[in-house]
């Protein structure tokens, strides 16, 4: 009975000990990574995004949101100015650390970036300053190739308007210059028909006398000098507004006049805008930090500590016994 119960206390002796070295080695090992973990400094910056006021004729809208800032060929970019290693060329840990450690908030045409890391207080500041260039740079970039694209094809545009309209002018003259002729040619005719006609009348009255005019006559007459006058009026009208008489057609003419007038005025608006535009305002630049914000080692710690509460307990519990002597 007492030789059984000296091996129970035994057994819950060797248990707790195992439970205290288990804790102890969690807590020891926990202290050491935490030592260990090099100091985190952290950086921020805002900047101001700035779509160019383009003409309506331009069909391009700019949005350079959250995605485009995290764009893996920025890093790439940052990487090849920023060292972090002894390695010449090595890219990789720059590129790993902004695309974990980068935090990219976007909020009404403003971006806020964030970036902390366990490098040195310069490296971090200069990287999130180079990232911002580097953006800035690939953003004004885009910009550009997108407004070239669009004026080149408002160009070509004005290139078929231009044909077209060209070829409207060319008709509305042809058909101005038939017009005429056709007119002319009508007027001759009745001048020549209204000679004869003068003339048959002058004779008959020398033969019957003026009591032969009639009103039919008369009447034919009043007909002949009134188309006479239409036509003389409608070249008249030819000759002073030319095509511009067609007035339908030359509506179509000024319509095409003022497109291509307004395709030529944006494409000039958007060279300006090239030269000048500056689609990235730096509000607040990235500082230098000012202390470590990182690690917290009492935190990491403390995991330690209750990691090795629970691993302690499931050893001890589940730690095999000693075989029992029986008398």
């Amino acid at each position: 009975m007492c030789y059984g119960g000296h091996i129970k206390g035994d057994e819950r002796m060797a248990r707790r000990w195992i439970f205290v070295v288990t804790v102890l080695v969690f807590l020891i090992g926990s202290a050491i990574y935490a030592l260990r973990q090099p100091l985190e400094f952290e950086t921020g910056a805002l900047v101001r995004l700035k779509a160019p006021p383009l003409p309506a004729e331009f069909s391009t809208r700019f949005h350079w949101g959250a995605e485009f800032w995290r764009s893996p060929d920025l890093a790439v970019q940052v990487a090849k100015k920023v060292r972090v290693s002894d390695e010449p060329g090595e890219t990789w840990p720059v590129v790993s650390w902004l695309s974990k450690n980068l935090e990219i908030t976007e909020a009404e045409g403003f971006i806020v970036l964030r970036l902390r890391g366990g490098f040195a207080q310069r490296t971090v500041r200069d990287a999130l300053a180079e990232y911002i260039e580097q953006a800035s740079a690939k953003l004004k970039s885009d910009m550009r190739s997108s407004i070239e694209a669009e004026i080149q094809r408002l160009s070509e545009l004005s290139q078929i308007l231009e044909g077209h309209h060209q070829t409207l002018i060319q008709a509305l003259t042809a058909r101005l210059e038939e017009r005429k002729t056709l007119l002319q040619a009508q007027k001759e005719s009745i001048e020549k028909e209204l000679q004869a006609l003068l003339k048959s009348r002058q004779m008959r009255v020398s033969e019957q006398g003026a009591t032969l005019e009639s009103w039919y006559y008369r009447t034919y007459l009043e007909s002949v000098l009134k188309r006479l006058g239409e036509i003389e009026r409608e070249l008249d009208l030819l000759g002073s507004k030319g095509i511009g008489a067609f007035e339908s057609e030359y509506r179509r003419v000024l319509e095409l006049e003022e497109r291509i007038e307004s395709l030529s005025q944006a494409q000039v608006e958007a060279r300006h805008l090239l030269a000048s535009w500056e689609p990235v305002e730096l509000v607040t630049p990235a500082q230098l930090p000012q202390g470590p914000v990182g690690p917290n080692r009492t935190q990491i710690i403390l995991w330690g500590v209750g990691i090795g509460i629970v691993v302690g307990f499931l050893v001890a519990v589940f730690s095999p016994r000693e075989p029992r002597i029986t008398s």
